[in-house]
């Protein structure tokens, strides 16, 4: 599920810490609400579990408001699955717990021991979270944040007795100190280690221009892709500039005229080298987005530039996922692509 549905789906099922803060504002407005130590968290150590997380060279989450109360919700279950009904050091006695109180609560210590040990996050880490459309970012130190256990998008109250499955685990934020975020968060990027990893420089949003068909660059097709576009057509071609790269993006359309699938090349401005081929068709899983202010002058789908301050450039933004979460594209030769970890139980 694309995470702005998943934020969105959530605040419609009506699903704190002290600190000091200092405030920079200007072109890129940043606000530090704690001292920022220096080391990266991973989760190659998780050990013992009863299914193995997804690894991503970098592990970035979403965040999501908890129904129209003044908490957000930041899931860390893709590194801390519960699923084991046995585990009983997962979770406390939820019938003890009560009905109505388990189905939003916060850990006591031994809990939050167990959770920050099996994700290999430690009381002097810090949650990093970027709005890259509005090009803000916020942080908070672990030992500041509550941990908590909140129903997933697909559980109820009528699902009493409540099974491990049923919840989502990560930190609890307070709405306040994100204000001035996109709505329902559902631009924003969470990270959890010792050093921020996030560029400041904003992001770009990309401004598709019509080109003629024979300016797309000639490229072999990948024998993969050939065969999901074999019953397509090609509709319009695209091409956006940067100083480092050229955007060049082709529609493919079904027999219904509809838009199958779309190409993608990125191309060095100075080489002309075709650095990453990407292809984004219908599944049963995943269908093209509208591109950038297709659907408004506030629609906007598809960015590009400097997210990472130690990796290159990104782009992404071009499919909705149903199932799973969806990419973020890594412009080299690596063809590296970075999953979110946004919870998706579908």
């Amino acid at each position: 599920m694309n995470p702005k549905y998943h934020a969105l789906l959530t605040f419609a099922l009506l699903f704190l810490f002290s600190c000091n803060k200092k405030a920079e504002t200007g072109n890129n407005e940043t606000i530090s609400t704690d001292s920022i130590a220096n080391s990266a968290v991973t989760n190659d150590t998780l050990n013992n579990q009863e299914e193995s997380p997804r690894k991503e060279s970098i592990n970035l989450f979403t965040v999501m408001p908890k129904d129209s109360s003044n908490i957000a919700f930041v899931s860390l279950s893709d590194i801390y699955p519960i699923g084991d009904e046995k585990d009983t050091l997962a979770l406390p006695n939820l019938k003890k717990i009560g009905k109505e109180k388990a189905e939003y609560f916060t850990f006591d210590k031994i809990y939050r021991k167990r959770f920050l040990t099996k994700t290999n996050i430690s009381e002097t880490d810090s949650v990093f979270i970027i709005d890259y459309a509005k090009n803000k970012q916020v942080s908070f130190a672990v030992k500041n944040l509550k941990t908590a256990a909140m129903f997933n998008l697909y559980s109820s109250g009528e699902d009493w007795p409540y099974s491990n499955y049923d919840y989502m685990i990560g930190f609890e934020i307070d709405k306040k100190y994100l204000n001035g975020f996109s709505e329902y968060y559902k631009d924003a990027l969470v990270y959890v280690g010792k050093e921020n990893p996030f560029s400041k420089e904003p992001l770009k949003v990309i401004s598709w221009k019509k080109i003629a068909k024979k300016d797309y660059p000639v490229k072999a097709m990948k024998n993969e892709d050939r065969n999901l576009l074999k019953n397509t057509v090609t509709g319009n071609t695209y091409l956006f500039k940067t100083e480092s790269y050229q955007y060049f993006l082709q529609d493919y359309l079904d027999s219904n005229k509809i838009i199958y699938g779309r190409r993608l090349l990125v191309v060095d401005s100075k080489t002309k080298e075709i650095i990453i081929e990407k292809l984004f068709s219908q599944s049963e899983g995943t269908s093209p987005a509208p591109l950038n202010y297709e659907n408004g002058e506030d629609a906007v789908e598809q960015w590009t530039g400097k997210l990472f301050k130690n990796k290159p450039e990104v782009v992404f933004g071009f499919e909705y996922v149903s199932f799973g979460c969806p990419s973020i594209s890594i412009i080299d030769k690596s063809n590296e692509e970075i999953n979110l970890q946004c919870d998706n139980r579908h």
